[in-house]
């Protein structure tokens, strides 16, 4: 892929000087004693190339979108409970698709019984709130060593969760001296409604969760150095001046939520272990790296049961912090010694059909830390991911691009696939976040 130089400059030039100097998040008096209330507002705003993203796939896609438009309302009542409303339009004329509009993303209020302050807190949560992946996805969306979260190592068939986020029941909090972190509880889950039409029929023939088993999940973080613990995000970049390492372990499940390569019901499973490390030098230096392992169980024989990992690296300089980061999903094969001829044959099928070998490259440019920051990312896509041909699809963009090469010298060009028989694919990704 060759972009020109020249207007890549001009378009970086054209946004650093629309970047606003600092932001601050809004404090709204109430005539409540006790109780606080504040508004943010979070936009974040992507330029996006895509090689052989074009519908015949011979030329590059050229995208201008909102990534994120987001109204946050948040507070405190008493000492004892914390709310939080945010509403979201997320990737608002992505691939010309405007028919995107607002949701609210998450909506929660957190009864802690003992109080919201110290070393030791309990948050009782109920509403729209995060699965608890890993410490990853529990991060703030403007802190990522990344442009955007890493989300090709994991996988939730179906797509079922809007920004991996479901209704349920948790416990959250820290203990220990803000030593160790925690959030889980019960969850809504896959349910029949998440099938394709038809697919649960009258009687429960062919239902998922056909006893409608909630999904359970948890997330712990052990702080061995320093803490990041006190609040209900993590972010990649601390601007402190101590060390922090921690290890987490995160675990999701639930009973007959998918069905495998061969149509019978089977279990959704997903566990997660993840280092993060945070190093600082003085206060304008800092070393920050993050590594997560996901152990995928969707079913035998499916394409998004395997091992999946995603590491970043990223070191700051003052305001500058270039960064490096990689994505790997394989899926599991099939056992011979176990399936019948026709099932082997179905599960060689599939499998290998949606792996990951993706890099980014990038630098951070912090105006304001991570309220106000401009990322360039450059990303070399092979199989499954988020940035790519591989995320052009005829539900959001109204096509396939056909970025592969005819199979004779005569024949058609062919639609892109997941394959890691299939060439690598870049992108160019600009992304600018302002929150205040």
């Amino acid at each position: 892929m060759r972009l020109q130089k020249k207007h890549f400059v001009e378009l970086l030039a054209a946004l650093l000087l629309l970047v606003p100097a600092a932001s601050y998040a809004v404090s709204v008096p109430l005539p409540i004693d006790g109780a606080t209330l504040n508004v943010s507002l979070q936009l974040q705003t992507q330029f996006l190339v895509n090689q052989a993203g074009t519908p015949d796939g011979t030329g590059s896609s050229y995208d201008v979108f909102v990534r994120r438009s987001r109204v946050l309302i948040n507070g405190d009542i008493n000492q004892s409970f914390s709310y939080l409303v945010q509403i979201d339009n997320p990737n608002f004329g992505k691939f010309g698709n405007f028919t995107g509009r607002a949701i609210v993303q998450d909506a929660w209020i957190g009864w802690a019984p003992t109080g919201i302050q110290g070393g030791t807190v309990l948050y009782i949560d109920a509403g729209i709130l995060l699965i608890p992946i890993s410490h990853h996805l529990l991060e703030s969306t403007t802190n990522f060593v990344t442009a955007d979260a890493q989300v090709d190592a994991f996988r939730f068939p179906g797509n079922a969760f809007p920004a991996f986020r479901d209704t349920g029941v948790q416990v959250r909090g820290w203990a220990l001296d803000k030593k160790i972190g925690f959030r889980g509880g019960i969850y809504q889950g896959y349910a029949p409604i998440t099938q394709a039409a038809g697919a649960c029929a009258s009687g429960g023939a062919g239902c998922i969760t056909p006893r409608r088993n909630p999904a359970l999940g948890g997330f712990v973080n052990f702080d061995i150095l320093g803490s990041e613990e006190g609040s209900w995000l993590y972010g990649a970049y601390k601007w402190g001046k101590d060390p922090i390492l921690s290890l987490g372990v995160a675990a999701n499940y639930q009973s007959l939520a998918l069905k495998n390569a061969f149509g019978s019901l089977t279990d959704q499973r997903l566990l997660a272990w993840d280092l993060y490390l945070d190093l600082p030098s003085g206060s304008r230096t800092e070393l920050v790296s993050e590594a997560t392992v996901y152990l995928n169980g969707n079913g035998t024989g499916s394409a998004n049961t395997g091992t999946g990992i995603s590491a970043s690296l990223g070191y700051r300089f003052g305001f500058i912090a270039p960064y490096v980061a990689y994505d790997y999903f394989q899926s599991a094969g099939c056992d011979a010694g176990s399936l019948s001829a026709g099932k082997l044959a179905t599960c060689n099928d599939t499998v290998d059909t949606a792996d990951s070998r993706n890099f980014k490259a990038g630098v951070n440019l912090f105006f304001n830390k991570n309220l106000n920051h401009l990322v360039i990312e450059f990303s070399d896509n092979h199989g499954q991911s988020a940035y790519g041909p591989a995320s052009i699809t005829a539900a959001t963009a109204g096509y396939v691009p056909t970025s592969l090469d005819p199979a004779t010298a005569t024949g058609p060009r062919r639609a892109f696939t997941s394959k890691l028989a299939t060439p690598a694919f870049k992108s160019l990704l600009v992304h600018w976040n302002v929150l205040f």
